[in-house]
């Protein structure tokens, strides 16, 4: 500090003899203000200057800024341990608060943690909305009354703080206003106060007033504290005020100094240091407008208040230098989370199991990271924004992911709907056989599509199963039916077998032939058995009337017409026609196949007389061609007997 900025201890000058004071008249505005350029810069007070003339010239409200605006800023609490509305609640009732001031650290606090809440709830809903197949533009945060009250409350906050400081600023003007007209009644007093006792009773009432107003603007409090300062030597110097009366006030202002250090040492034992240091910071205020002390004991009260001071700004260095320590060790934390996220790196072949795996931990990361306070000032942003940036392409990988996923869930689902429709289509079919091979295939091509994703799965498939289940029983229900007819045309036809195993022909052939052509209809009558019994049956049939044909010297033609009679009878009394027009078309086919190669054996035979062997060759083709005939004959014969039937 230079010595042109060094004040005068008015205790010093007061009881001096060789002080000259100079004439009121002779006072200018520069020693009553001194210009804002000749102060010396305002710099933050980490400890208590060695004189009190220093003292009371350094800056006197250095303490202002980081004290009064919350006095609980170094309160901790652990908010995980509340629910929401338990802390939505509590932030309520802060806000309503008459000083909010003092309840900042708080709501800053709570403001922070419910800002980490809802927004991880968001980010839940979001990442559950985006595996469901949602689009990332189309998402849309659930409405959450209790994030309306939050909101609300805070709302309130900001406008009760802009208020309040806002009202601050208005007041500390109006004390500005105030000291300056006090500042200006002194000088007046100084200047024309010829009554040595009322003019000691009159600036004793003007340091009174002076003390009970309030704060002023910080550009202005340096100013204004040094014009005081200056007054009030000035006054000590122009009124001579004898020996005795500079004593009282001496002792007075001791009183009042070592009342100061009683409270500064409470200070001590305070338990939150910011309310300490506000309260400090109003003691110094108040030791700065308390007047000088006796000379003797000057040094002792000072170094008293000093030591106290000097105390508690060791233990804001301390608590400073804890705080820088813990950032250091934040950095450092931080640093391994960072190198932890980047080492999830995503792939091209992941899937759905991967990502979310990927995601859980991703998630893990970060919740642990918002557990740990902040890093270094100059590298907390760097760091954080490191982490962001690989979180943030952590989640724009995944979002991709799931929307090209989303896009072949829609073409999966669109192709299974299409199977659907076919097998809806034919869940009522007749036609089990064909049907049936169908379905088989639409199963298969249901297999071999994709996934269309848990939102629709159970649905689709509901759908295509139960087309597919529907033709199957009806199948199932039908061929039931068949199965207890076949049994029953089994026991029939065994029973009819027996009858022509003890059959005695007659005497009358006519009358025996058409006996055994009666047991062929009724054969073809009873329908259908077993599969696996069919063969069997049809052998122990055939070989029973045959014995019989046998006997009665049928030719194998004759008994051939029969059987085709009794086919036919049996198509037109269990057909609508369908049957019979197809028998037709298939007789007509063959006749017309048998005569075109009749026609072309017999174009060919004019050919053999130049072979070499044109005999053997021509005999060939001959009993070709006579074969033919005669089974064009047959075909005839079955196709009058279909004509009849018609």
């Amino acid at each position: 500090m230079t010595e042109e900025n060094k004040a005068i201890d008015p205790s010093e000058e007061a009881s001096s003899a060789e002080a000259t004071p100079k004439p009121a008249n002779e006072l200018s505005p520069k020693e009553i203000a001194p210009a804002n350029n000749e102060s010396p810069a305002i710099t933050e007070m980490e400890t208590v200057p060695g004189t009190e003339e220093q003292f009371l010239e350094a800056a006197p409200q250095v303490l202002a800024d980081e004290t009064h605006d919350d006095e609980e800023a170094d309160v901790q609490e652990d908010y995980s341990s509340h629910t929401r509305e338990e802390l939505i609640v509590m932030l309520e009732k802060f806000v309503n608060e008459t000083e909010i001031p003092r309840f900042k650290a708080r709501i800053a606090g709570i403001r922070e943690f419910l800002n980490h809440a809802f927004a991880a709830e968001n980010d839940l809903a979001f990442t559950k909305f985006i595996e469901e197949g949602g689009n990332k533009d189309d998402f849309k945060p659930a409405t959450d009354p209790l994030a309306e009250r939050f909101h609300q409350a805070l709302k309130r906050f900001f406008k009760k703080r802009t208020e309040y400081q806002e009202k601050q600023e208005k007041q500390k003007t109006e004390n500005l206003h105030g000291k300056n007209d006090l500042l200006q009644q002194l000088k007046d007093l100084i200047q024309n106060e010829d009554n040595m006792n009322k003019a000691f009773d009159r600036f004793h009432e003007l340091q009174a007033k002076w003390r009970a107003i309030g704060p002023v603007p910080a550009a202005n409090v340096r100013d204004l504290q040094m014009t005081y300062k200056f007054l009030i030597d000035k006054f000590y110097d122009y009124i001579k005020i004898n020996r005795e009366l500079q004593d009282l006030d001496q002792r007075r202002n001791f009183e009042t100094k070592l009342s100061i250090c009683e409270q500064a040492d409470e200070l001590l034992m305070e338990p939150s240091l910011n309310v300490a240091l506000r309260k400090l910071h109003m003691l110094q205020d108040k030791w700065r407008e308390t007047g000088p002390v006796p000379r003797d004991k000057k040094n002792e009260i000072w170094d008293r208040f000093k030591a106290t001071c000097d105390k508690l700004f060791d233990k804001r260095k301390e608590q400073i230098a804890q705080s820088d320590e813990k950032r250091v060790a934040n950095l450092t934390e931080k640093t391994k989370l960072c190198e932890a996220v980047e080492t999830i790196k995503t792939d091209d072949n992941w899937k759905h199991k991967e990502w979310q795996e990927a995601t859980l931990s991703i998630g893990e990361l970060q919740t642990a990271w918002k557990k740990i306070g902040p890093a270094e000032k100059k590298f907390n942003d760097e760091i954080w924004n490191r982490f962001k940036a690989t979180c943030d392409a952590f989640y724009k990988a995944k979002n991709d992911f799931y929307h090209k996923r989303k896009q072949e869930f829609a073409a999966n689902l669109q192709q299974k709907t299409e199977l659907c429709i076919q097998a809806e289509a034919l869940q009522n079919s007749t036609d089990w056989k064909t049907t049936t091979a169908e379905l088989i295939r639409l199963q298969q091509e249901w297999k071999k599509g994709g996934s269309v994703g848990d939102k629709h799965s159970e649905k689709i498939w509901k759908r295509f199963r139960t087309a597919c289940d529907a033709f199957f029983k009806n199948k199932s229900d039908h061929f039931s039916v068949l199965d207890k007819e076949h049994d029953e045309n089994l026991v029939k036809k065994i029973t009819l077998i027996e009858e022509i195993e003890n059959y005695q022909l007659n005497d009358d052939y006519a009358t025996s032939f058409e006996e055994l052509k009666a047991f062929q209809r009724r054969w073809s009558e009873m329908g259908m058995v077993p599969l696996n019994k069919k063969e069997e049956i049809m052998n122990r049939f055939k070989k029973a009337i045959d014995g019989h044909f046998d006997k009665l010297k049928v030719s194998s033609n004759d008994r051939q017409k029969v059987r085709y009679q009794q086919k036919q009878d049996h198509i037109r009394h269990s057909d609508s026609g369908g049957k019979m027009d197809s028998e037709r078309k298939s007789l007509l086919h063959k006749i017309t196949e048998l005569k075109n190669e009749v026609q072309v054996w017999e174009n060919n035979i004019g050919f053999f007389a130049k072979s070499k062997n044109a005999e053997k060759l021509k005999s060939e083709f001959e009993e070709k061609i006579k074969n033919a005939k005669e089974e064009i004959s047959k075909l005839k014969g079955k196709l009058d007997m279909v004509k009849d039937v018609d």
